[in-house]
């Protein structure tokens, strides 16, 4: 599948195609369609073909949607096809396509007139190797802002996907994006009865768990359809698309783990990974509230992704050099309400554990000497090599000095004795658990590790928010998302998210630099994220 449009898909051509089912042999060049004269053939699909007719009655051209002989005889596509009609209607927004007229041919057959987009589609774009990363992430803000007004007014698309997502003739930059095709869309909350929609044809490759078992729907399943479409406009690729044929594309929606756009863009950052995680929920409560929210989310992550084409046949090749996350210029295009920046301010250094982190090291270098000098006397030996043991090995020193510095990073709020050392693994160079933090809104329990490398601090990270159920952080920042101290706004420390684990508040944040990660939570009854979250803001 890598390198082609979705079966599905109209094909876009400036010219007349050859004849595709009963509209394109019935419809020539130059006849007239309830007086629009057919000048092109714009797009041919499995339900009917699109033209570019010229009005009757007004100077301009509009897209003439016509369904099928065959088609135009079934009730149940009959009606589905006049919804479309009606519900796109309804819906004025700079960012979806307008409905002009409908009515029915001489012959019987259903036709809409539609605003005609000059231009192409993204799926077409993405096929021509003009979609960049930039480009990609604007559109979804652009198709963002539709699904926000339609999903005000109770109205569910149902099939969001590059090919039909129309862009305008113009600059990338400022292209105007319009999304079509409300033929399957539907109110919000119902189910797919097997009713009037039996024959549904939605696009597997993009369909949200929900809507391939039938259950009841809202908007939250556009921002999923909306998700695979990012995915496959910055990695050339469907989400899924490994799995081979229709029974085990539809399981792969229902059971596998979204998948990562690190994966296939190396560049990308763990915030673009979380983000197109919780977008791909398997729940429709995990993910995203908006589609808007979703969106800026993924533009503020996006900032480390080149902005060469992306060839929907071809892998990336991978950077260099680590390249830095988060560009405001692109976060800023999407009108979002949320802020990034939180105003954390710097660690005071806890003296009193520096002192009792020194006494223990010293208490273990007189209790190894003491020791020597005994056995030395034991087994009668008095030779000045007894005492070689007592010097600390390169490992023993190495460790002492990384607990020593994972103890001056420790937020304020620990009484000496409140943090003991944890268990270590190959990647982590020292580990400490904390008791609850005695300042005002503080954790009741924690646990703060230094990492051996940067990808070791980033695997921590992912690893720890997977385990937790994302929230946005208090008031409305983005989660995840980086921060920046007071004093140097312009500088990323790191990545914090907000979220959830056992129904309990959490808070996770990195510190690059330092190679730090922070968990804390607030487990006692009535904690919320909002407590937490004040805490974190002025002790992190």
């Amino acid at each position: 599948m890598i390198g082609k449009a979705a079966p599905d898909t109209p094909r876009l051509t400036g010219r007349a195609t050859p004849s595709v089912g009963d509209a394109v042999s019935m419809f020539a060049v130059g006849s007239l369609v309830a007086g629009y004269r057919i000048e092109q053939v714009l797009a041919t699909g499995a339900t009917g073909t699109v033209y570019v007719a010229k009005n009757p009655t007004l100077p301009r051209r509009d897209a003439l949607k016509v369904l099928s002989a065959d088609l135009s005889g079934d009730e149940a596509f009959r009606e589905r096809f006049v919804r479309e009609a009606d519900i796109a209607s309804l819906l004025d927004h700079p960012n979806i396509v307008s409905i002009h007229n409908r009515g029915e041919a001489e012959n019987g057959q259903l036709w809409i007139a539609m605003q005609y987009v000059a231009g192409t589609d993204a799926e077409a774009a993405l096929q021509a190797g003009t979609m960049t990363a930039a480009r990609a992430v604007r559109i979804a803000g652009e198709v963002a802002k539709a699904l926000d007004y339609a999903h005000q007014r109770n109205v569910v698309h149902h099939d969001v996907k590059p090919g039909n997502v129309l862009l305008a003739h113009g600059s990338p930059d400022d292209e105007q994006v319009l999304l079509s095709d409300f033929g399957v869309a539907r109110a919000a909350g119902g189910p797919d009865d097997g009713s009037d929609d039996s024959t549904l044809a939605v696009t597997l490759a993009y369909a949200a768990p929900e809507v391939i078992t039938g259950d009841a729907i809202d908007g939250r399943a556009d921002i999923y359809s909306l998700a695979c479409t990012l995915f496959r406009l910055l990695t050339g690729k469907q989400p899924f698309y490994n799995a081979e044929g229709t029974t085990a594309l539809a399981l792969a929606h229902l059971h596998q783990p979204p998948p990562r756009i690190s994966d296939h863009l190396p560049e990308a950052t763990r915030q673009m990974d979380v983000v197109m995680a919780r977008a791909l929920a398997k729940n429709p409560a995990d993910r995203f509230n908006s589609a808007r929210e979703f969106a800026a989310a993924a533009a503020a992550a996006a900032g480390s992704l080149t902005e060469r084409p992306v060839l929907p046949a071809a892998r990336p090749a991978s950077p260099s050099n680590r390249l830095q996350p988060n560009r405001p210029e692109l976060a800023r295009s999407f009108d979002e309400a949320i802020r990034v920046t939180p105003t954390p301010r710097k660690p005071r250094v806890q003296r009193p554990l520096v002192i009792l982190w020194s006494i223990v090291a010293v208490v273990v270098t007189i209790a190894a000497v003491l020791w020597t000098i005994l056995i030395s006397r034991w087994t009668g030996s008095d030779a000045p090599e007894a005492a070689a043991p007592a010097t600390s090995t390169p490992a023993t020193s190495s460790a002492t000095a990384a607990a020593a510095a994972l103890a001056e990073l420790l937020p304020p709020g620990y009484p000496p004795g409140r943090c003991t050392p944890a268990p270590t693994d190959a990647d982590v160079t020292a580990a400490m658990s904390c008791g609850p933090n005695t300042d005002p809104g503080g954790p009741t329990t924690s646990s703060y590790t230094l990492s051996g490398d940067a990808a070791a601090l980033e695997a921590s990270f992912t690893d720890t928010v997977n385990r937790s159920t994302p929230r946005i952080c208090p008031p409305n920042i983005q989660s995840p998302g980086p921060w920046r101290r007071n004093d140097s706004p312009t500088v990323v420390r790191g990545t914090v998210f907000c979220g959830l684990q056992a129904n309990q508040p959490v808070v996770v944040w990195t510190e690059d630099d330092e190679l730090l990660l922070s968990v804390v939570r607030a487990e006692t009854p009535g904690a919320t994220l909002e407590g937490l979250y004040a805490w974190w803001s002025s002790h992190s």
